[in-house]
């Protein structure tokens, strides 16, 4: 009897592990859920050689392809966080139905704290692209859009110790010291934080939220707009939240949302994409996330030449209907490295990011050309040693990168306001706290000396490369444990032709690098 037993049960357990396989052929997909691109069926031979990786690229196509795959997802999330309380596919389930992203814990608790030198590094490198912006007629700010956790901590679960600073307070305080123009949503949005200004089963905020922050960043943008106080809005339960779709990819709860009574009629997208205003601009504000990376626009009701170029994330979304209506021209771009020299002159640049990817400021530089300035002479700095540079010249120009000893003295400094200052290296920003944490690029040959000021980061993708390579150190992929580094591209309009000496400046020490051959 119980052989018998075990041969049936092995037998129920075989036929329920073939039912999805079978039903396969004759069963629809969930592809329409995914919010990416399903895994493609793997090549058998792949540029020519045997694809070594072929069971786990079938293993992934099959899973994205199981028959009932939602519906097994959604009971399993189920289990797991309602009866086991355990995050799953992550995401936190909180108190009264609140969902959090499990990756905003460490903002959170504070385990992925950037060092001082991340955190300096972050501002030195806004301070010099709104120079830039400054210097070409343009206004500037920077805005990090809270985690819902620092807004509504109290539905957290409690097994979560929240720290009493983190990377968004250090960089605030950063921020404040190195005179960069940012606005601290953080502060506003908690003040606001009754009126219900984050979706429960959602990450983001709602368009209630969103038109908070649109007006605080206009008014730091010095832009007179439209504040939408008298707005007409309905609030009803038509939202579907990203976390709630990533936890019941089957069907879940549907959330609140502040339908706004919005003007498309006048707004004109001139950029990539197709339809109507109002089906376009829908679209981007949805969380499909499908053809955004460039939003191009126009208002038509704006009658001045004002401009406006905006680098932005997912926060983003909810704010478009209304930084459109405020300037002639905008431009919406979602990177993690802007080009800042593709913001038109003149324009206002508004840099949003939020604060679970703070650290993407630190880990890879911005692309701008390298601002000039007052020539320092290498003879007056101590000898430094243990830096390496690398040189690529582009169409774009010439890169120079590289890493640097990560002992640096705060006492010892090289530009504005240095106690070993040998020069005071002006910019927009005055003479700044922190000095030591600036980096100038000495070009020199028998035709003169130039001295420009690179970005203080050690590039990742950069030195990646450089390491793939086999010339450069490989495995250093934080800055906080691993060196310290620079980044830097000299403009073609510069005029350099022929060899150079390199040498880099930086606390108060002079680091000699290779020649450079600048055709």
């Amino acid at each position: 009897m119980d052989k018998r037993f075990k041969i049936i049960y092995i037998i129920l357990v075989l036929a329920v592990c073939a039912v999805p396989l079978a039903l396969m052929p004759f069963v629809k997909s969930d592809a329409k859920i995914e919010k990416r691109e399903l895994n493609k069926f793997p090549k058998y031979i792949d540029n020519g050689k045997l694809n070594e990786d072929y069971s786990t690229g079938f293993e992934g196509w099959l899973n994205d392809r199981v028959p009932f795959r939602a519906y097994m997802l959604s009971a399993s999330n189920y289990l797991r966080t309602e009866v086991l309380k355990q995050p799953s596919s992550n995401v936190i389930c909180g108190k009264e139905g609140w969902l959090y992203y499990e990756s905003e814990s460490k903002d959170y608790m504070d385990s992925n704290a950037l060092s001082d030198a991340d955190i300096e590094a972050a501002a030195v490198s806004l301070s010099l692209i709104e120079e830039h912006v400054r210097n070409n007629g343009g206004q500037f700010t920077f805005a990090i859009a809270p985690n819902k956790s620092s807004i509504y901590p109290e539905n957290m679960p409690e097994c979560y110790n929240r720290a009493d600073s983190n990377n968004l307070t250090r960089l605030n305080d950063a921020l404040d010291k190195a005179g960069v123009t940012h606005v601290d949503l953080k502060a506003l949005l908690t003040d606001k934080k009754d009126e219900g200004i984050y979706h429960r089963r959602d990450s983001h905020w709602n368009y209630k939220g969103a038109l908070i922050g649109y007006n605080l960043l206009l008014d730091s943008l010095k832009r007179e707009h439209e504040t939408y106080d008298d707005m007409e809005f309905k609030k009803t339960k038509s939202w579907r939240g990203d976390l709630d779709k990533l936890l019941y990819p089957a069907g879940g709860v549907m959330d609140y949302q502040y339908e706004y009574d919005i003007d498309y009629s006048s707004i004109m997208f001139t950029g990539p994409g197709q339809g109507g205003p109002k089906e376009r601009l829908l679209n981007y504000m949805s969380d499909k996330e499908q053809g955004d990376d460039m939003i191009v626009a126009k208002c038509k009701t704006v009658k001045d030449d004002s401009s406006l170029y905006m680098v932005r994330d997912s926060f983003g979304r909810a704010l478009l209907p209304f930084m459109i209506n405020a300037y002639k021209n905008s431009t919406f771009r979602r990177t993690k490295s802007p080009d800042i020299t593709a913001v038109p002159e003149g324009s206002d640049f508004c840099y949003e990011l939020v604060e679970r990817n703070i650290d993407q400021l630190v880990e890879s530089a911005p692309f701008m050309y390298a601002p000039k300035r007052e020539e320092m002479k290498v003879e007056s700095y101590d000898k430094g040693e243990g830096a390496e540079t690398f040189a690529k010249e582009e169409s774009y120009g010439l890169r120079l990168y590289g890493k640097l000893p990560n002992q640096r003295d705060a006492n010892q400094r090289d530009g504005p306001g240095g106690q070993n200052s040998h020069l005071s290296c002006k910019s927009n920003q005055g003479d700044g706290p922190f000095g030591y944490r600036r980096v100038y690029i000495v070009l020199e040959n028998d035709m003169g000396c130039f001295t420009y000021e690179a970005f203080p980061i050690y590039d990742q993708t950069l030195m990646k490369q450089v390491a793939d390579q086999g010339d450069g150190p490989s495995g250093q992929t934080n800055q906080g444990d691993g060196p310290f580094g620079y980044s830097a591209v000299i403009s073609p309009e510069e005029g350099l032709k022929g060899e150079y000496s390199v040498h880099i400046i930086t606390g108060g020490r002079c680091y000699a690098a290779d020649n450079v051959n600048i055709n």
